[in-house]
This record gives structure tokens, C-alpha cells and sequence, in this order.
């Protein structure tokens, strides 16, 4: 764990020199909700998740240069007005001290994390949707055990963790190389799903003081038959149950993409008690900045499917775009809300195409802000919210709060 620490820290160190250039692109092809062109913007090494969710198909590149990191900013403000979204994946250190404190800020991945039930049948009384995996996995007959045998770390590297990967993430895969799980693996276990003697999913676990880590999961052969059977599921259900039984009080589930429409991330909110940063590599010291000059339209379509969680001072929040194509009414926000919540978040920003009926009532870390007030301007607008009451921030509350923003900044 202190050597994993340690190489954080280096990378830290290392990458403003290493990426000391950044490739800087212009990239066109049609909207993945829409349909229409819409341009990217995009510096650094393109994130698979943003274009992926923005595009719906490979885009074109327009325009690509290469500028020194000390004026990749200078060169966004000449280019941005081309784009629609500003997609940006730097080091933390150059975004902190080069570039502008205006972006919305997304961790490459988040992770969620869970206190450990004492009792998990009450546990499942009390979460619904966790209550149906605990009842799938009874009737599935899984079997759970732990192994430290170097020879298993072969076997679910090759044909557990490397083909799950390669499948669920497509071209968004990353899996980590040899040495650094074989170094993971050292440090903790494996953690088998087994039925009839049979070996079907598996995971990489570790422990520090009272909290287990899942580090990376595998199913054999990367299968969407085992998937659909609950091998997954079980690999949770029963770490919870190692967790316990080792005196762990919390378990880290580890990571997942940055939006409440993953659904990974959604499968793991059903468990969570919060969010947290992860502490992978590249996760703890890169950064995703987003930007845009115009909300409605194609951003305001991009962000009402992938929802995106963001940086919000010490914590994380929520930002989403209530579908156009839903009737918006105290029900459907309600449903959608819903489905869509997580533990652990500051506050959940909502942007409504209309005026909602009556009938919703606004949880507390719920802000409903029209479009119209906000469909001019970047992400800056957005933090305007921070000051405000919960609940529907009208047009004419905006300007009251913009106006308070910047008494408070001439004051300080």
C-alpha cells in the first residue's frame, strides 16, 4: 500500500513534464440523441466516455494542432466558439495552476463505498432493489471462497479479469497490466464464486484497518449468461458477508464511470452509503474539465442521458437535464428522481425544459433550475445554485444570487 501511494505521488510529479504538449482536436460527427452535427472540442488524450456518449458514431476530425501545456488555455478561448462541448482530460497540477477555474470538473472515476450491515436479510428489508439480488442469489446455489494461491492469480487474470474487462468496457477498456494486479493481489486475495466445484466470477480483495477493498472483478470468459445469473451480485452479497466476518465496518466497492446513467455506478448505488475518490493511478491525479458557451441544445441533449457527477469543493454533486420527450410533471420528476438518486451527493442540480406542476416536494439537496434561466454561459452558471434556497430556482432569483456571488467576491 505505501509503495501504491508512493507511485501516486510520483505520477503526480511526473506527468506536467511527461504531457508538457497537449494534442488539441476539433472533432465533428452526429449527436448520439439527436442526430444532428455537433462539434467537440477536445484536449488531452479524448475521454472514450464523453465522445461515446455525445457522438453517435465514430467522429471526423476537423482541425489538430499541439500546443505547450502553459498555453493550451489561450488556444481553447481562440477555438471554443467552434464547439458545442470542451472536453478536456489534463494532470490535476497543470489544470490547478494553467488553466481557468470555470469548468465543471469530473473525476475520471468515482467510487462508491458502503457501512457493512450487520444483519443483511434486514438490510434487504429496508433496500428493495438490493433485497432481489439477495433472494436471486439464494436460489442460484453459489458458493464463496477465498484463495492466497499464487497459481489462482494466473487463472483469473487470464480468463476472469482480462475477457470480463475486454467486454464490459469495449473501447473504454483499460486493464491494468500484470505486475500491478500480481503486486494488488500480494497485498489481499482472491475472492471465488463458485458453483458445483465450478469456478464462475472472482475478484481481487484487500483489506487496511477496517475497511475491504473490492479491487477488480472477472467473469469467466467474460460470459453474459453468468452476468444475467447473478454472479456478479453474489460477488458483492458475499464480500459483505467477508467484510463482516474479518471485523471490516465498511466496504469499498470500488470504481465506476462518473454518472448516475452508468450502470455499473447504478447497480452499485443500491448498496452505497457514499461516494468517494478512487485511488486508481491515473484516477487520483488526471482530471476531465468540461465547457460550453451555449447549454441548450446539443449540450443541454447530451447531459438529459448521461448525467454527469461532478466536484463540488470537498464532495461530490450531480448535474442532469430532464428529458424533453417526458411529460414534466410532479410524477414523472418524482419517478425519475427516483431511479436516479444516489447516496452521498451535496446536491442533485436538476434543469427542467418547463415549469413542473405542484406536487413535487424538493428533497433538500435538490435544485430545479429552468433552462431558459441558464441557456446562455458556461458551467459558471451552474454554480450560481450553490447560494440558493432548495427547490425551483426561478429566472428572477438568478440574478438576485449572481448579484450576492459578486458582493461576497468584491468584499474578499
Amino acid at each position: 500500500m505505501k509503495l501504491q501511494t508512493l507511485l501516486r505521488w510520483c505520477m503526480r510529479i511526473v506527468l506536467p513534464f511527461v504531457h508538457w504538449r497537449v494534442p488539441v482536436v476539433l472533432l465533428r460527427g452526429p449527436a448520439r440523441v439527436s442526430g444532428r452535427e455537433v462539434v467537440l472540442l477536445s484536449a488531452g488524450s479524448p475521454s472514450a466516455f464523453i465522445t461515446g456518449r455525445f457522438f453517435a458514431q465514430e467522429p471526423t476530425e476537423v482541425r489538430r494542432t499541439r500546443v505547450p501545456v502553459w498555453r493550451l488555455q489561450r488556444l481553447l478561448n481562440e477555438w471554443r466558439d467552434a464547439a458545442d462541448l470542451v472536453d478536456i482530460e489534463i494532470d490535476r497540477v497543470s489544470a490547478r495552476l494553467l488553466l481557468d477555474t470555470t469548468y465543471l470538473a469530473l473525476p475520471r472515476w468515482i467510487t462508491s463505498w458502503m457501512n457493512v450491515p450487520e444483519d443483511l436479510r434486514e438490510f434487504g428489508r429496508t433496500h428493495r432493489n438490493a433485497q432481489t439480488d439477495l433472494r436471486r442469489i439464494r436460489v442460484k446455489n453459489f458458493d464463496c471462497h477465498l484463495s492466497r494461491e499464487g497459481k489462482d492469480f494466473d487463472l483469473f487474470y487470464e480468463k476472469f479479469h482480462r475477457p470480463h474487462t475486454t467486454v464490459r468496457h469495449g473501447s473504454m477498456t483499460m486493464v491494468s497490466p500484470r505486475w500491478m494486479m500480481r503486486y494488488v493481489f500480494r497485498q489481499g486475495m482472491i475472492q471465488w464464486v463458485s458453483r458445483k466445484g465450478e469456478k464462475l466470477a472472482g475478484g481481487i480483495l484487500t483489506i487496511k484497518g477496517k475497511v475491504l477493498t473490492k479491487r477488480v472483478n472477472g467473469v469467466l470468459d467474460g460470459r453474459a449468461d453468468l452476468l444475467k445469473e447473478g454472479v456478479l451480485s453474489a460477488l458483492y452479497v458475499h464480500a459483505m458477508q467477508e467484510a463482516k466476518r474479518l471485523g471490516c465496518t465498511e466496504l469499498n466497492m470500488g470504481g465506476s464511470l462518473p454518472s448516475l446513467h452508468d450502470g455499473v455506478f447504478r447497480y452499485k448505488s443500491k448498496w452505497a452509503s457514499g461516494l468517494r475518490s478512487h485511488e486508481g493511478f491515473m484516477s487520483a491525479n488526471c482530471v476531465t474539465l468540461l465547457d460550453w458557451n451555449r447549454l441548450a441544445g446539443p449540450v443541454a441533449e447530451f447531459l438529459s442521458q448521461t448525467s454527469l457527477i461532478h466536484q463540488d469543493h470537498d464532495g461530490y454533486s450531480a448535474l442532469w437535464v430532464f428529458p424533453h420527450d417526458q411529460p414534466l410533471t410532479a410524477e414523472t420528476l418524482q419517478q425519475q428522481y427516483d431511479k436516479l438518486d444516489t447516496a452521498g451527493l451535496l446536491r442533485f442540480v436538476i434543469l427542467l425544459p418547463g415549469e413542473v406542476s405542484a406536487g413535487f416536494v424538493c428533497p433538500a439537496n435538490v435544485r430545479l433550475i429552468p433552462l431558459t434561466a441558464i441557456h446562455e454561459g458556461g458551467p459558471e452558471q451552474l454554480k450560481l445554485c450553490e447560494l440558493a434556497a432548495p427547490g425551483l430556482i426561478s429566472e428572477t432569483i438568478l440574478p438576485a444570487v449572481n448579484s450576492t456571488r459578486q458582493s461576497h467576491a468584491q468584499s474578499s
